[in-house]
């Protein structure tokens, strides 16, 4: 036999011997609930308990309701995505000691940062235990009751130069508007985030815009999305391979933006109501300057005050934060503002009722100021209806940080993942009542505890909840008062999602056709 075919011959038992063993640790690993008595449900190998999930035939939000409703009558359960064992908690009750009554063994998310190789993944959304602790007490003030109304003034001019870009699409025809939300989602992030007049509503080609459409391109599967199913499949072995999670154009983008601007605000002293100026006083003082009203009551129940662990406030640090809250602001809330107005057009009855509290409000306070906008209780049902329809995250992860045991007795061990279906929940009807029909008004009565998850519960809830509240009622608020929004027969019933994204995104677009009302 000759050199080559005994080479070919090893490398062929080699690969033959290596797939058998993956095969075998595959096979083991699918029986790893089954092991445990824990009910779940059947994998397919090698691609989990929904290979329709795996392979982006359907969105995940889809695909893990499938699993949802298979462990029916089951308060906890186990499933496979690929080869991943995760465990979905099914009762609100759980959910809340998940997230709330025993959040000190469920504080983590699976992720794991390497701030030298991605200095932007060190921000409050990744960061893990004692750094996550001290950063969310530090940040937490900047986005208190307060604050915002310190930061109002930028907002309410984003909102209105919106209005002035809707004012020339009121002309009747079928409009998707998606492009003009994001513009103006990214102005405000802009503007509060970064201390920058971006104004894309008027320049669409500008840089922030870009960067913008290059992490949430929805047309393709990107990068961006790569990195972020293997960081939360795979975490370990991303942070051994040094594997960067943005594109090097994007993260240097971002670094040099937000640098040129800290750099900019030491040099001049400007001053400026916006999320840069509060973030330098966290370097240079350490503390955002509050005063006790500042803080609510939800705020202090959700702050965790035992900072066991100083960390140095770098600059590196500031720009990972600007740079999550423009990743976790802008996409989020263009899909809500999105999906919001669609269900408007669809039920003209509510658009009307909306309208109404948002004239004899104005009318009341002579101006939508930040006082007047808390009134709008209609319109919070609105927008808080449309959360639990369409909620821009389907789910939550939490990794077990000790071993915990459920009422029924299911021990979850340290280190396994666990998921919160918010996207299942939300259409439960045992929580939901026809919950496929639009009723804003099922949010006049108290919810039961858990059911209800738009942005986390909990001290992880989501920092920026009610600046994103604010920024949308700002704007739906002048719409209204401006424009009436009608169905187009483009759009098709049920909305069918994009399973190419992560986010709650329609493949076909949401259509809607926009008449000017007279303004009051």
């Amino acid at each position: 036999m000759s050199k080559r075919m005994s080479w070919l011959m090893y490398i062929a038992i080699a690969a033959i011997s290596l797939t058998a063993l993956a095969y075998y640790k595959i096979k083991k690993l699918f029986r790893y609930y089954k092991d445990r008595n824990i009910p779940y449900v059947e994998p397919k190998f090698p691609l989990g308990s929904d290979p329709e999930g795996v392979l982006f035939k359907v969105h995940i939000g889809d695909s893990w309701d499938k699993i949802y409703k298979k462990l029916e009558g089951k308060p906890i359960g186990g499933f496979y995505q690929a080869i991943l064992p995760l465990l979905m908690i099914r009762d609100p009750e759980y959910i809340h000691q998940v997230l709330i009554s025993s959040f000190d063994h469920f504080f983590d998310r699976n992720f794991l940062v390497d701030e030298e190789t991605n200095p932007l993944d060190a921000h409050l959304f990744l960061l893990r235990g004692n750094r996550w602790r001290f950063l969310r007490n530090k940040l937490s003030p900047i986005f208190s009751a307060g604050k915002l109304r310190w930061m109002f003034e930028e907002m309410e001019k984003c909102g209105d130069h919106f209005v002035e870009c809707i004012d020339k699409l009121a002309d009747g025809k079928d409009r998707d508007i998606l492009e003009e939300l994001a513009r103006y989602a990214t102005d405000v992030i802009g503007s509060c985030a970064f201390g920058l007049e971006i104004d894309s509503l008027n320049n669409p080609n500008s840089q922030l815009r870009q960067m913008g459409k290059e992490i949430f391109d929805s047309t393709k599967f990107n990068w961006t999305q790569i990195s972020f199913l293997l960081r939360f499949s795979v975490p370990r072995l991303l942070l051994w391979l040094k594997v960067r999670s943005l594109p090097s154009a994007i993260e240097n983008f971002f670094c040099s933006t937000i640098s040129s601007v800290l750099e900019h605000r030491r040099k001049t002293g400007l001053k400026r109501r916006d999320f840069v100026h509060l973030l330098l006083q966290i370097k240079e003082k350490g503390v955002v300057e509050i005063d006790t009203n500042d803080i609510d009551q939800e705020e202090q129940e959700n702050n965790q005050n035992n900072e066991t662990e100083k960390i140095e406030i770098t600059d590196r640090l500031l720009m990972a934060q600007s740079f999550v809250f423009f990743v976790g602001g802008f996409e989020t809330t263009s899909r809500t503002l999105h999906f919001l107005i669609y269900q408007l057009a669809q039920h003209p009855e509510i658009q009307e009722r909306a309208r109404q509290e948002v004239l004899s409000i104005k009318e009341k306070h002579g101006q939508f100021s930040y006082d007047a906008l808390k009134h709008m209780t209609f319109l919070d049902n609105c927008i808080s209806e449309t959360l639990r329809f369409y909620p821009p995250v389907v789910m939550l992860n939490r990794e077990c940080t000790k071993d915990f045991t459920f009422p029924d007795g299911t021990c979850i061990k340290k280190g396994e993942q666990i998921v919160i279906p918010i996207y299942s929940i939300h259409r439960d009807p045992k929580y939901f009542p026809e919950p496929t029909k639009y009723n804003p008004d099922r949010f006049t009565t108290d919810l039961q505890r858990g059911t209800y998850l738009p942005f986390g519960g909990g001290p992880r809830i989501c920092i920026a909840k009610r600046f994103a509240l604010v920024e949308i009622k700002i704007v739906m608020a002048r719409l209204l008062e401006r424009y009436n929004f009608e169905p187009s027969s483009l759009n098709k019933e049920p909305v069918e999602l994009n399973p190419w994204t992560n986010v709650v995104s329609p493949i076909n677009g949401l259509w809607v056709k926009i008449q000017k009302l007279q303004v009051r």
